[in-house]
């Protein structure tokens, strides 16, 4: 059996990290992927967005070199919870990362610059 996943995309907002009572360290994106193709109402390419886990010593790294808008790369797999909902069950498909490369990040400096510039 095989669950692997390849995500390429850019963040969607700033990583969230939270560590555990255990003392894990786990963070929380939000990853937009483009659409290889186009969409043929708007002739553009629809975005996905894409609820990502990363655990331990990757998500401090996220954390710290990462912000909204960095491109990365995910490797990883889905993982299918099941919650009740108004006494419905739902199937929640997740991403856990395995292993994240940094392509292009967005430092806080760029960020700030830029904000400075729309003000």
């Amino acid at each position: 059996m095989l669950n692997n996943l390849i995500l390429v995309g850019r963040l969607a907002d700033d990583p969230k990290l939270k560590t555990l009572d255990e003392g894990l360290k786990v963070c929380n994106i939000v990853l937009a992927v483009e659409r290889a193709f186009q969409n043929p109402e708007t002739g553009e390419c629809d975005v996905d967005f894409i609820n990502v886990t990363i655990w331990r010593g990757i998500a401090e790294s996220v954390f710290n070199f990462c912000r909204k808008g960095s491109t990365i790369g995910v490797k990883g797999r889905i993982q299918v919870k099941q919650n009740e909902v108004n006494g419905m069950k739902l199937n929640m498909i997740e991403v856990i990362a395995e292993r994240v490369s940094f392509i292009n990040l967005k430092s806080s400096k760029e960020l700030r610059e830029k904000s400075s510039e729309t003000n």
